[in-house]
């Protein structure tokens, strides 16, 4: 009776999938995809490895991939049935040898005999049980000859796009492998399908852990070396292991079966007895794909009349094909893809030639009817006309910091106050533009804005002012709340961007004067102001949080996220209105909700809630509180946004009722980030709300005489009604574009 293995599989998440653009992209591959069924193609190989039987036992999983898809690698193994041991997080790509060695470094040294079991990520394979069979019968073989054991794919067609594994003599199911072979022409892969010793090759492949070390430190004793150092150097957090990346990086860059297969002493294969398709082409997705009785494979909103034999697939809006055949269509909500079945291998091509142009096509058209501007032009007038307008014009080198407002042509607008508020709003942004590369506006540009902070800012008995006069003398000397959360979000990037040590003293200054005077101890939260008004009001508590999750991913220090999550923990318990779905913005001074101000809810405040807890649920590995912002993205999504224009109305009653139509661009700016995020996330809801608030911002708002600017309020008919440019804005309008060019991977 043959023994009884215990086997660790090793997932491989590297790997852009460029043939299945414009889907799948360097910032979301393949593998985080739900291509062919209602899950994730990551989720379907990590319950491939939790099937149950006799003779084998599959242990935790280990994942590995790039630290840039940490947050979606842990979301999808930790919310799946199978359990995962670790995730190992490459800083860089250094292909598959580098990224198993740095799996089994340590089981080489505590667990030799360990055996390992190798697969990626974004195949097909539609029967777990069969899969198991094979994997059974390859680690019976491994037992006994040791080595290492493939898994081999009967070919079933010519295939060009695939290496092959040669076999030697013998009945199967086990041979030994006389050599692999690379991808071939189309004349050698139809000899290969003739002589039937041809495995195509998988890449799923076992040994045991010790025997793979011995031989990556024979053949590749550096990629040996460097791995097993970025793990020694590695940042564990939890079962995140974060590869130290000078190590890593130094790790020769070359596949497994370069660096050890190919020149292995004992190598078997396994015929696979399971179905297999490695969805790398839409023509193969076609094929492993559920079919209609004209053999097209349709997913989304398809209407086909006449079509036969393809691939429609509409992520975004009503796709109606008629009277073609053995085409892929595939509509995504900023790129539309038409190509004959037979060409699909020319896609990669097409996302290589726009990778080189940086351009990709203009997004797809929404509300407006106008065209959105691509990403690049979108940065571009982010940081080449923007930034350079309200660090130029927008300072007041007259009187210091900057000006309240600038008119439509850009010129200063005459207020007679200026918000300490508006001064730490502009800090932030030209900090966190300096972090992300800018090097425009003038050399002085945060030693101007910080000095005027710090000069006439604090309050001889600690704390920041609210209000100066036009020329810069104080005019109200109260501290908001609100206030000091905005100066503490400034500083966080201001210490980030500069490390001046007197952004950090600054920031501590003023925890510890809101600790002392503005906490309410027998309430809970913060007092309004310094004041102790007779209200309260959940907004400045929403900056709380934002500006100690921002100190929290500056510092890494656990103190700051608790103290976001006192925040937190207001929303859940005071602030979210369980039975309307909404957030209660006005309160009395025991937080009872205030009976003399009439129901009021702003969709604004509920995108932004959205954006800061989805934040919180990851950095706090909360997942709980997804379910608050799935009912505040609800219902902000349904009943929020102006019929007229699409744009996020001010306010409305929390049933949608009696809504007030004008907007404020900043409630689009915190949709766009709410819906990016909430897409990001896997939130259920609208996935193309990103693309209809660009259309809304772009084409309705940032469409003022000067250049770099915007109308920062329309009516329900699309007509502007704002006076000028309030410099606030620029903090909304910067938050959500960075965001949406970092979620395009066009920001470092």
């Amino acid at each position: 009776m043959k023994s009884s293995h215990t086997i660790t599989p090793v997932v491989l998440c590297g790997g852009a999938g460029s043939r299945l653009w414009p889907m799948s992209r360097d910032s979301m591959p393949k593998q985080f995809h739900k291509l062919v069924n209602d899950k994730t193609l990551l989720t379907n190989t990590l319950e491939r490895v939790d099937w149950k039987g006799e003779r084998l036992r599959y242990l935790p999983t280990r994942i590995v991939g790039g630290a840039a898809f940490e947050s979606l690698l842990v979301e999808q193994g930790e919310t799946g049935s199978t359990e995962v041991e670790r995730y190992i997080l490459e800083p860089l790509i250094r292909d598959t040898a580098a990224a198993i060695a740095s799996a089994i470094a340590d089981l080489a040294e505590s667990d030799p005999q360990r055996m390992v079991l190798v697969l990626p990520s974004d195949h097909q394979i539609s029967d777990a049980g069969a899969f198991f069979d094979v994997i059974r019968t390859g680690a019976d073989a491994l037992a006994e000859r040791g080595g290492i054991m493939t898994i081999g794919i009967a070919p079933t067609r010519p295939e060009t796009q695939y290496g092959y594994i040669e076999r030697g003599e013998g009945d199967g199911p086990v041979y030994d492998v006389t050599r692999f072979r690379e991808k071939p022409d189309l004349a050698t892969a139809e000899t290969f399908l003739a002589s039937g010793r041809f495995f195509w090759n998988g890449g799923i492949f076992m040994f045991r852990a010790g025997e793979m070390a011995a031989e990556l430190e024979r053949q590749q004793p550096e990629v040996w070396a460097q791995a097993r150092l970025a793990v020694e150097r590695a940042e564990i957090d939890g079962k995140c292991c974060r590869l130290n990346a000078e190590a890593f990086a130094a790790s020769p860059k070359i596949s497994i079966d370069y660096a050890v297969m190919e020149n292995a002493p004992v190598i078997g294969v396994v015929a696979a007895s399971f179905d297999w398709n490695d969805l790398g082409s839409w023509n193969q997705l076609h094929d492993g794909s559920p079919l209609d009785e004209a053999g097209n494979a349709r997913f989304g909103d398809v209407v086909a009349i006449d079509v036969k034999n393809s691939y429609l697939r509409s992520e975004d809006r009503l796709l109606a094909v008629a009277g073609l055949e053995n085409i892929i269509v595939v509509s995504q909500p900023d790129a539309l893809l038409i190509a004959h079945r037979d060409k699909s291998h020319l896609v990669k091509d097409i996302a290589q030639q726009i990778k080189q142009t940086g351009e990709w096509p203009p997004l797809a058209v929404a509300h407006s009817g106008r065209p959105v501007p691509s990403p690049r032009v979108i940065r571009k007038w982010l940081f080449d006309t923007a930034l350079p307008l309200w660090a130029g014009a927008g300072l007041d080198r007259a009187h210091g910091g900057v000006h309240e407002a600038l008119n439509h042509d850009g010129s200063p607008a005459d207020h007679d106050y200026k918000r300490l508020r508006v001064l730490a709003r502009q800090i932030y942004c030209f900090a966190y533009a300096r972090i992300l590369g800018w090097e425009g506006g003038p050399p002085d540009l945060l030693e101007h804005c910080f000095d005027t902070l710090i000069k006439t800012g604090w309050h001889k008995d600690g704390g920041w002012i609210h209000l100066w006069n036009a020329d810069g003398s104080v005019r109200d000397a109260q501290r908001d709340t609100y206030d000091q959360c905005f100066v503490l979000l400034a500083l966080a990037w201001l210490w980030r961007a500069t490390k001046w040590p007197e952004a950090r003293k600054w920031a501590e200054r003023t925890v510890a004067y809101m600790d002392d005077h503005l906490v309410d101890r027998a309430n809970g939260g913060f007092y309004e102001s310094s004041l102790r008004l007779d209200y309260r009001r959940a907004n400045p508590h929403m900056h709380y949080l934002e500006a100690m999750q921002a100190w929290y991913e500056v510092t890494g220090e656990r103190s700051f996220l608790d103290r976001a999550q006192t925040a937190v923990d207001l929303f859940v318990n005071v602030f979210f209105d369980t039975d309307s779905w909404s957030v209660t913005e006005h309160f009395e001074r025991d937080w009872s909700v205030r009976a003399d101000k009439p129901a009021r809810i702003e969709p604004g405040h509920h995108y932004e809630w959205v954006w800061l807890l989805l934040r919180q649920a990851r950095f706090a590995d909360q997942p709980q509180l997804k379910e608050y912002c799935r009912k505040l993205y609800a219902t902000s999504h349904a009943f929020g946004h102006a019929r007229g224009t699409d744009a996020v109305c001010d306010s409305m009653a929390p049933d949608g009722s009696a809504m007030i139509g004008t907007a404020r661009l900043w409630c689009q700016t915190e949709a766009l980030k709410a819906g990016l995020q909430a897409r990001a996330d896997g939130l259920p809801g609208d996935e193309t709300l990103f693309i209809r608030m660009l259309d809304v911002i772009f084409n309705r708002y940032l469409t003022a005489p000067t250049p770099g600017g915007w109308y920062d309020q329309i009516d329900p008919n699309g007509r502007v009604i704002s006076k000028d440019m309030p410099a606030s804005t620029f903090y909304h309008v910067f938050c959500a574009l960075v965001e949406y060019l970092r979620h395009e991977d066009l920001l470092t």
